[in-house]
């Protein structure tokens, strides 16, 4: 996935469009703490996310209906953390209302996911492309 620029426009309206690629975000580890989760907001004892691949991340299990954020560690409020792009992004047996994730590297702002229906969900956040995939289970 690359993310498109205007490079030029010259006084005939041509326009030249070229690609930057997205840089994959780092991810070593991944967590989701919050009240959707079975942590709650203990960020000392979050629920680790399995790592599928380089800077991939999958969760399968029970959300209930509130709000959670993805901690690059456990025990750190300031640290870095994977997040919707912006706040209250619905979670649902439809799925997720907006794929894309951003890094925050302090935890700040402090966007969440917001789960408004509980039930059994596969999760994956791909570092790669910035993005997340729900799949609603039962």
């Amino acid at each position: 996935m690359a993310a498109m620029a205007l490079a030029s426009c010259d006084t005939d309206k041509e326009l030249e469009v070229i690609e930057i690629p997205v840089k994959p975000y780092e991810i070593n580890a991944l967590w989701m703490v919050g009240n959707a989760t079975e942590a709650d907001w203990n960020i000392d004892s979050p629920v680790e996310m399995t790592k599928t691949g380089d800077n991939t991340f999958s969760y399968t299990g029970h959300l209930n209906e509130g709000e959670f954020k993805c901690p690059m560690e456990p025990g750190n409020w300031g640290g870095a953390f994977i997040m919707p792009t912006y706040n209250g992004v619905t979670i649902d047996s439809k799925g997720v209302a907006s794929e894309d994730i951003t890094l925050m590297p302090n935890g700040s702002p402090d966007n969440k996911w917001n789960v408004t229906e509980s039930g059994t969900y596969r999760i994956v956040i791909d570092g790669n492309t910035h993005k997340i995939n729900v799949t609603f289970v039962n």
